[in-house]
């Protein structure tokens, strides 16, 4: 049986600048490279509790899509027990799309001695709790919406993976599109003023001008909570653009859409952060057209997650919330492998479980392999959103994008227009 707990205890006599002050030197932080487990641990089968923390953003920028992906993070414990008998204790931080409350929550976690967690979702809220807690507290995290391409060179001692794809795949087909679908050769980016918006932003100008000879005259910080962004659209808008690529949320997106009205005379290109069709219903002019990219969901178990996800919520799946199944599905598997809620031990277990030749796991069967991982048996999981490859850095291998424009008229309000490989 599920217990989720409701404290938000901070990390006893720790506070967030001496957590900072860890996040350089791995090597102080006691017992970072050791398996070892308390006395007294339960080890092995399933006549154990496996501990899994879960960091989302229940409120802020991100509240919108951050319900739902919290819904299919829990959605794989309530599956597995009720198909075994296995105990999961888990506990639901609200990072509020803010990067100190999601250290505040990281901090919680690991005082209450969870030792993974499936989030944060928002890049800049995850570069800051795994670098400030999650990092020097040996606790693996698996994030399903952290995109930028920071984390991959992150000195994290192997402990961060993401069911996400980098955006630095996306920006190579963000530019393709721009300058081959839309035959554009200049633009200007607004951007949300976070790791996410900044990278992605730097990374389309990077391909959009080698690989296609464009030019990127302007890029734009947008700062979260404005009432307008009339300013940075002048600002992006002083060399006449002829395309503007707006990286960001609902919240600050939808307000540079609302900006923009109709009678833009530019095209609009987004990002995944904007697939939301519920924007058709705060913008006061149809969005039908405008065209975005964003990762798509690509994996054996798609079908199944669906399926799963529909009937237990009665709701459609939405963006990243494949990613935080398979988040979920993957700390667990490993937990169980691990026999132990040790995070180092958990974390070698992640490849193990993702890749070889052991049983094929899915998610129609994933309570059978959370139970043969804990008997020591091998499993290799194939996921929701894609087949659940990990490289050396955590980052999963190969992706395939959707290209994709708003059509109020279509089911959830997008339209899928074609699918690209990165």
């Amino acid at each position: 049986m599920s217990v989720q707990l409701n404290r938000r205890k901070l990390l006893s006599g720790l506070c967030t600048a001496g957590l900072g002050g860890l996040a350089g030197c791995l090597s102080s932080v006691p017992g970072l490279d050791s398996t070892d487990v308390e006395d007294g641990s339960d080890v092995g089968g399933t006549d154990r509790t496996l501990r899994l923390g879960i960091m989302q953003p229940l409120s802020g920028d991100l509240e919108n899509v951050g319900l739902p992906i919290r819904d299919a993070a829990t959605l794989p414990i309530k599956q597995i027990e009720d198909e075994i008998s296995l105990d999961i204790e888990y506990e639901v931080v609200d990072t509020e799309t803010s990067p100190s409350a999601g250290v505040q929550g990281a901090a919680a976690l690991v005082d209450e001695g969870y030792p993974m967690v499936n989030g944060p979702a928002a890049s800049d809220v995850t570069l800051q709790a795994t670098q400030q807690v999650l990092i020097p507290y040996r606790t693996v995290c698996c994030s399903p919406g952290a995109t930028t391409p920071t984390i991959t060179s992150l000195n994290d001692a192997g402990l961060v993976f993401r069911t996400a794809v980098s955006d630095s795949l996306q920006a190579v087909v963000l530019a393709d599109r721009a300058a081959n679908d839309l035959g554009h050769d200049s633009a200007a980016t607004l951007y949300a003023n976070n790791d996410y918006g900044w990278q992605l932003s730097q990374a389309f100008a990077r391909s959009f001008r080698s690989d296609h000879g464009g030019t990127v005259s302007a890029q734009i910080p947008l700062t979260e909570g404005q009432d307008t962004y009339e300013a940075a659209l002048e600002r992006a808008r002083e060399d006449d653009p002829e395309l503007l690529v707006v990286v960001g949320y609902p919240e600050t997106g939808g307000q540079v859409l609302r900006d923009l009205g109709a009678d833009a005379p530019e095209d609009v290109l987004v990002t995944d952060g904007l697939r939301d069709g519920d924007l058709h219903d705060e913008i006061d002019y149809s969005l039908d057209g405008i065209r975005g990219t964003a990762p798509l969901v690509d994996g054996p178990g798609t079908e199944t997650f669906t399926e799963l996800f529909e009937d237990a919520y009665d709701a459609e799946p939405s963006v990243f919330t494949p990613h935080s199944y398979d988040a979920s599905a993957v700390l667990l598997l490993a937990n169980a492998y691990a026999g132990q809620n040790d995070g180092t031990a958990i974390r070698n277990a992640m490849q193990a479980v993702t890749t070889g030749d052991g049983e094929e796991i899915t998610p129609e069967t994933l309570a059978e392999g959370v139970d043969l991982a804990a008997r020591g048996d091998s499993v290799t999981y194939q996921g929701a959103s894609s087949s659940v490859d990990f490289d050396e850095n955590g980052d999963i291998v190969g992706a395939v994008f959707e290209y994709w424009e708003f059509d109020e008229s279509a089911d959830g309000g997008i339209t899928e227009i074609e699918r690209v490989s990165s």
